[in-house]
């Protein structure tokens, strides 16, 4: 039997059906003793990532060309032994192409690792050494194929990992594109897997975010819980996920849908949930949505170990049911179970990954943080809770001064609680949500302006004009099936559907403002989130008031200075929800910041780092950077936006007590008055929502066992 015996189709539906061996101390526990070995048993078992990500620890500084060449050698052995033979059977020769499968698959992680962030603490020399390794056996195991028949597992194999990363949002994304780019410069007539690995490079060492990271302008994460392994690459050490997230990834990812079939078979509580699915729901949901994250804690388990003692991160941001934002101990409890399951989890991915290596790690602890909405007041009793037991929190439905000030000091009186008893913190954000600010601004504004056209025009002309817009952005329909005047105007003005002040809708309201007043509402609103983070930034974080920030912390709880250090070095600021590119632009900085980015968002900002005009240099630190003050000054005249912008009165006599000095008005949201803030109750909406969607979704796959 040859190689060619069986199409290629056949081989590549033997890789794109291969399914790892679930990780067993019973049937294959890690090999401690030796890392060549511990290795190439993961690569056999398919834990081909796992397998790769073993290396990524600073350890291996000194021995990693030794062990790399070991596991090249073992590899290639049994690449070689995985030689078609006439009159075996077709499982047998199946079994082969997977052994060729995982043996690429490892050897291709490997190299992307060497050549990403990931692996900035391995020595560059070894690492160069150990690629040009790789690169020579991957050729000749090519070669070896070649000379077998006309089918490759190694196109198989890169195939499939071009195709993983263009689902990231369905193609819209860096990620995707990315892939695209590399896909278009291989010659799958030739050898592709050195050419992968270096076009591969090439794309990581040239994007606008591993310079940003590498030269230290600023952190990111991923909005999305798709591609992580490849912006691990770049350097991202931080993901977000909401309700509406993680129902993408079972859309994004089929795969995704079959393994929670086929885990929930298996739960413990299977066959009290299969009895009566319904009543089950939540349990459901937060096992489902906890399932969608395995992964992502996986990707980022070295990074979470190597930064444990620096800055934090490789964290996966996970957030509670929307639907009991409000309840402190139905949330705090919802907290303790997931840490308990990913605790389970993780303790025994921990003794793979690190097998062989030294006792101090903390095994076993969850690289999440909580994502609690600062909703109601409630955030605040739950905020302080989880950050007691050092378990990170990250806050988001967040748009304002006073809500992440007063969540700001919140984590800080639950980390020093925590610190206190001796647990070392878990990293910890403030999520500011400056593009949804940024959108309910205008769509109040333009509300407000469609008014006067009713008042100016009347209303029939009114309709009219509202229509003809609608007709121009796709929602014509909506307008006319909404029954009021105020009803045709917000179908017609929401972000989804008129995503800027542009030139139809200038001609909309011709009638009541001037052309150039329009777009400068526009400037103005477009730079509101960034107002926002740069307040709170400059609040906690800038070089003048951190060190009184210290000073207050050592004074209030009786940490001590390091501890205060500690705290402060824990919370970043973490943008978010953003609208264009400048978003990310106009909000870097070195310390104490960390980007979440939505694909598409990353994909802007990529394309425009590389326009003739743009100066990285320029927004360098541009988080204490201000505007022309035009635009706070425009930005003043609408009331949402001061309720965004100023602090309340007890925030001012905190500051105070702190030492902390500045104008910053008092017109600013008092915790109870969260839950009637425009931009808090639009989003909160769309969470539960999808959450209820989610829970109906995962639920009627429970009822599928019901019913057989």
């Amino acid at each position: 039997m040859t190689m060619t015996k069986f199409a290629q189709p056949i081989i590549d539906q033997v890789v794109n059906s291969s399914i790892p061996e679930r990780l067993s101390l019973e049937a294959r526990p890690p090999i401690p003793y030796d890392h060549v070995a511990h290795i190439c048993q993961l690569v056999q078992m398919g834990q081909t990532c796992l397998a790769a990500d073993h290396l990524l620890f600073p350890e291996m500084n000194g021995v990693l060309s030794r062990t790399v060449t070991g596991v090249l050698r073992q590899l290639n052995v049994l690449f070689s032994s995985a030689k078609p033979i006439q009159g075996e059977s077709e499982e047998a020769w199946k079994e082969k192409v997977r052994l060729r499968h995982y043996a690429y698959e490892v050897l291709i992680e490997m190299g992307l690792n060497f050549c990403g962030l990931e692996s900035r603490w391995l020595r560059e020399r070894e690492k160069k050494e150990c690629l040009e390794f790789i690169w020579n056996t991957l050729d000749e195991w090519e070669n070896l194929e070649r000379e077998e028949g006309e089918t490759s597992v190694a196109s198989a194999v890169i195939r499939k990992w071009l195709a993983r990363m263009k689902k990231v949002q369905k193609g819209n994304s860096m990620v995707a594109k990315t892939a695209s780019r590399i896909e278009s410069g291989l010659d799958f007539q030739k050898n592709v897997a050195v050419a992968l690995l270096k076009k591969a490079e090439m794309e990581i060492k040239g994007n606008i975010y591993y310079r940003m990271i590498k030269e230290g302008k600023c952190k990111f994460g991923n909005d999305y819980a798709l591609g992580l392994r490849w912006l691990r690459h770049l350097g991202y050490e931080q993901v977000s996920t909401n309700p509406v997230l993680a129902a993408r990834a079972y859309q994004d990812e089929p795969d995704l849908m079959a393994i929670f079939r086929e885990e929930l078979k298996r739960h413990p509580n299977f066959h009290e949930w299969s009895m009566a699915p319904s009543l089950h729901g939540e349990e459901i949901t937060l096992f489902a949505t906890l399932l969608a994250l395995w992964d992502n804690l996986h990707i980022f388990r070295p990074i979470f170990f190597n930064l444990r003692e620096m800055s934090g991160g490789g964290v996966v941001s996970f957030q509670l049911n929307p639907n009991i934002a409000h309840l402190v101990d139905e949330s705090v409890r919802d907290v303790f179970k997931a840490f308990s399951l990913a605790s389970e989890n993780l303790s025994l991915y921990d003794r793979y990954l690190l097998a062989g290596y030294r006792a101090e790690f903390e095994r076993g602890r969850p690289n999440i943080v909580i994502k609690v909405a600062a909703t109601t007041p409630a955030a605040r009793t739950i905020t302080r809770a989880i950050n007691r037991f050092g378990f990170g929190s990250n806050i988001t439905v967040d748009y304002t001064v006073s809500q992440e000030a007063t969540l700001i000091l919140d984590e800080m009186e639950g980390m020093a609680g925590a610190l206190r008893k001796g647990i070392q913190p878990t990293q910890l954000y403030m999520t500011n949500m400056g593009g949804r600010l940024e959108s309910h601004l205008r769509e109040v504004k333009l509300e407000e302006l469609f008014q006067e056209l009713k008042k100016k025009v009347g209303e029939q002309k009114a309709i009219e004009k509202v229509e003809h817009l609608a007709g121009i952005n796709g929602t014509k329909d909506k307008v006319v099936k909404a029954s009021t005047y105020q009803e045709k105007v917000v179908a017609a003005t929401r972000y989804a559907n008129q995503r800027t002040i542009n030139e139809p809708v200038c001609e909309a309201l011709e009638d009541v403002a001037s052309k150039q007043d329009l777009l400068d509402w526009e400037e103005a609103i477009s730079r509101s989130g960034t107002f926002v983070a740069r307040r709170v930034w400059s609040i906690f974080f800038s070089p003048r008031n951190r060190p009184l920030w210290a000073r207050t912390l050592r004074k209030k709880y009786g940490v001590t200075q390091a501890q205060a250090k500690l705290i402060l070095d824990r919370i970043h600021c973490l943008p978010a929800s953003k609208r264009k590119p400048f978003d990310t632009y106009w909000t870097l900085a070195s310390k104490n910041m960390v980007h979440t980015e939505f694909p598409d968002h990353q994909e802007n900002v990529r394309t425009l780092s590389e326009t003739d005009y743009f100066r990285l240099k320029e927004y360098e630190s541009s988080i204490s950077k201000t505007f022309p003050p035009q635009f706070l000054q425009r930005l003043r005249q609408i009331e949402d936006f001061c309720k965004a912008y100023d602090i309340n009165p007890e925030l001012s006599g905190i500051f105070k007590s702190a030492g902390i000095v500045g104008d910053f008005g008092k017109e600013g949201l008092k915790p109870e008055e969260w839950p009637e803030f425009g931009p808090v109750q639009k989003t909160l909406g769309e969470f539960k929502a999808a959450y209820d969607n989610f829970q109906k979704e995962m639920v009627s796959i429970a009822q599928e066992f019901v019913r057989s």
